[in-house]
Parts: structure tokens; C-alpha cells; sequence
């Protein structure tokens, strides 16, 4: 597992990641991000993006060779962040009210 927190200049708490090494389903070389949160009164500036990356660069040193991730229909925002960072839809899940 990996938890990392991004700071701002004066070492005050920005947003956080939590990322395991080992993929839920056992894909090889494959890590899996389960949480990434920026502050809400810092959203929308780029931070989200940054700690992102240092997501990517971190699964990357520890030997990672993909990351992989889920994100809720209705959270916009990261719908519109991850096709911008390179991010490719693999899997799609539905639901009916019934």
C-alpha cells in the first residue's frame, strides 16, 4: 500500500491518495488507486492533476507497469480529469431503480 499526502509550500495538508500494489483482482503489475481527495477549498486549481501524478510516479517506483481505478457516474470532475491524464474506460458497470 502507498498513502500519500500532497502538501502546500508551508507543509499544510492538501489532499491525499491511497493506492495498493497488489491489484483487488490480481491483475500483474497493476496497481490499483481506491482514494484520491483534494481539500475542497483547493479543488479545481490543478492539485488533483499534480497528486495524480505523483500517484503514477510512486506505483511506477515501486514496479507498477499500470494503475488502475474506479470513479462514480456522477463525479464529473474526475470523469473529466482521468481521459485527460491518459486514462482509458475498461470496464463499465449499469444500474436500473427498479
Amino acid at each position: 500500500m502507498l498513502l500519500l499526502t500532497g502538501l502546500d509550500a508551508a507543509g499544510v495538508p492538501l489532499g491525499r491518495a491511497w493506492v495498493s500494489l497488489d491489484h483487488p483482482r490480481g491483475a500483474p503489475d497493476v496497481a490499483f488507486l481506491y482514494d484520491i481527495e483534494v481539500i475542497e477549498a483547493r479543488r479545481g486549481t490543478g492539485l488533483g492533476r499534480a497528486l495524480l501524478s505523483a500517484v503514477e510516479a510512486a506505483a511506477r517506483d515501486a514496479g507498477a507497469r499500470a494503475l488502475e481505478l474506479n470513479v462514480f457516474g456522477s463525479n464529473r470532475p474526475a470523469i473529466m480529469l482521468y481521459p485527460s491524464a491518459g486514462y482509458d474506460v475498461v470496464t463499465q458497470q449499469m444500474r436500473k431503480p427498479l
